[in-house]
C-alpha cells in the first residue's frame, strides 16, 4: 500500500541544504512525523509526506528512515483568499507523481484537507484543530483569514467520507457537523523517545511545553505560579516553546506579567526544543502543567505521561480523557489561576501522589499511544477507505 500524508511536518531533514532557512515558529506537527515513521517501520506501507513550507526557495526532497519527504515551496500570498487554489495545484502535481493508493490529509486549518479532498484519490482526514470549536473560546475578527478558513473547514467536513478523530471529544464534535462521514477514533502516535527516557525529577520544577499562543493558556499558568511561588520558595517554572506566527503580542504579555509579578528569576524560558530535548526536560520536571483553553488531543500531556511524570491540566476538550482526575493527573477549571495553583500545590506537597499518578500515566501511555499500535490502527482505517472507494 502506498500512502501520501499531507501535513505540516518538521523540516529538520533539510538542515545544511542551500536555500533552506529554518523557522522555529512554523508548526512542525511532530505527531505526523511519529506516525509516518511508525507506518514505514511496519514494512507494509510505502510512506510519502507532502508538506508546504516557506522555509525553502524551491521544492526539495529527502528520505529519512524509509519515509519519502516532499517539501513544497509555499505560496507567499493570496492563499486563503484564493481558497488555496495555488496550494492545491502544487500539491496535486506532487500527488500525481507519487500516485498513492490513499491520501491522508491532516488538518483543516491550512490547505491540506482541501487538497486531499479535491485530489480525486481515496482520502481520509485527521482533524488537527477544529476552528469551529476554537472559535467558541477565542472568537476571530469578523473580517479575517480565520473566518475564510472556517468556511473552508465546514466545506471539507461536510464532504469528507472518512475522518480520523483523536479523542472522544473530537468524535462528539464531528457528529455535530460531519454527518456523512465515517468517524474512526485513532489517537496520536508518540515519539519513542518519550517511552525510552527515564525520569529523574527535580520535585519543585514545573514545566510548560507548547506553542506560546492564547489557546495554550500560559498567561493563566504565570498567574497561578505567582501564588505557588509565594507559598513554596523552592518552586521554579520552565517554559519550552516559542510564540506561534501572529502571537508575538501574546508572548510579550506573558513576559510582562512575569516581570510584573516579580518572577523573572524563577521562570526559565527554554525556547524551541526538539523531541529528545523535550523528553529530557520532562524527565527533570516534578510536574508538567497543561493550562490550555481547548485541546483536541494534547500531545504534551500524553508525552509527559509516557515519561512517567504527573500532569496538572485544565478540564477542557480531550484533556479529561487523557488526564483522568485523581488517576493519571489532576484537573482544574479553565482560565482559573487560583484553582490551577491549588492543584499544583497539592501535587508538589504529596510525593506519593506524584509517584502514583506518574506510574499510572506511563502505563496508560504504553497501552494507548505507542507508535506501533497507532500505526496498525491507522492502516486498518486505510483499508476501510480503500474498501469504500471500490466501485
Amino acid at each position: 500500500m502506498k500512502v501520501a500524508l499531507l501535513s505540516h511536518y518538521p523540516t529538520w531533514a533539510l538542515e545544511g541544504r542551500e536555500g533552506y532557512r529554518a523557522d522555529p515558529r512554523r508548526h512542525p506537527a511532530p505527531w505526523v512525523r511519529n506516525l509516518a515513521h511508525a507506518l514505514a517501520a511496519l514494512g507494509t506501507v510505502e510512506v510519502h509526506v507532502v508538506t508546504q513550507t516557506d522555509e525553502i526557495e524551491r521544492d526539495m526532497e529527502a528520505t529519512t528512515d524509509g519515509v519519502h519527504l516532499h517539501f513544497v515551496a509555499c505560496p507567499r500570498r493570496l492563499r486563503a483568499a484564493t481558497l488555496f487554489f495555488f496550494d492545491r495545484r502544487r500539491m496535486h502535481r506532487v500527488l500525481r507523481h507519487i500516485a498513492p493508493d490513499v491520501v491522508h490529509a491532516h488538518g483543516t486549518e491550512d490547505a491540506y484537507a482541501l487538497a486531499g479532498l479535491t485530489s480525486g484519490r481515496p482520502c481520509v482526514i485527521t482533524l488537527q484543530g477544529m476552528l469551529f470549536k476554537i472559535a467558541q473560546h477565542l472568537p476571530p475578527p469578523l473580517f479575517s483569514r480565520t473566518r475564510v478558513i472556517q468556511l473552508i473547514e465546514r466545506w471539507c467536513l461536510r464532504r469528507a467520507r472518512h475522518i480520523i478523530a483523536k479523542s472522544d471529544y473530537v468524535v462528539a464534535s464531528m457528529r455535530e457537523i460531519a454527518t456523512p462521514a465515517v468517524i474512526h477514533e485513532v489517537p496520536n502516535a508518540l515519539n519513542p523517545v518519550f517511552f525510552e527516557t527515564t525520569a529523574a525529577p527535580e520535585p519543585e520544577r514545573l514545566l510548560f511545553v507548547g506553542i506560546i499562543e492564547e489557546r495554550k493558556g500560559l498567561i493563566h499558568l504565570v498567574d497561578a505560579f505567582a501564588r505557588v511561588a509565594a507559598a513554596r520558595p523552592g518552586a521554579r517554572l520552565a517554559s519550552a516553546g516559542v510564540p506561534g506566527r501572529g502571537s508575538d503580542d501574546y508572548d510579550a504579555g506573558v513576559r510582562a506579567a512575569t516581570a510584573r509579578l516579580g518572577l523573572q528569576s524563577r521562570v526559565e524560558h527554554l525556547g524551541f526544543l526538539k523531541p529528545d530535548a523535550v523528553a529530557r526536560e520532562m524527565a527533570r520536571a516534578g510536574v508538567v502543567i497543561v493550562p490550555s483553553l481547548e485541546e483536541m488531543f494534547c500531545n504534551v500531556a500524553a508525552e509527559a505521561m509516557a515519561v512517567g511524570r504527573p500532569v496538572v491540566a485544565t478540564r477542557t476538550g480531550s484533556l479529561p480523557q487523557l488526564v483522568e482526575d485523581g488517576k493519571t493527573g489532576l484537573l482544574a477549571p479553565v482560565a482559573d489561576p487560583a484553582a490551577l495553583a491549588d492543584a499544583i500545590e497539592r501535587m508538589l506537597a504529596d510525593a506519593p501522589l506524584r509517584a502514583r499518578l506518574g506510574a499510572a500515566g506511563r502505563e496508560k501511555a504504553m497501552r494507548l499511544w505507542h507508535p506501533e499500535a497507532v500505526a496498525r490502527q491507522t492502516v486498518a482505517v486505510y483499508e476501510s477507505v480503500l474498501q469504500t472507494a471500490k466501485p
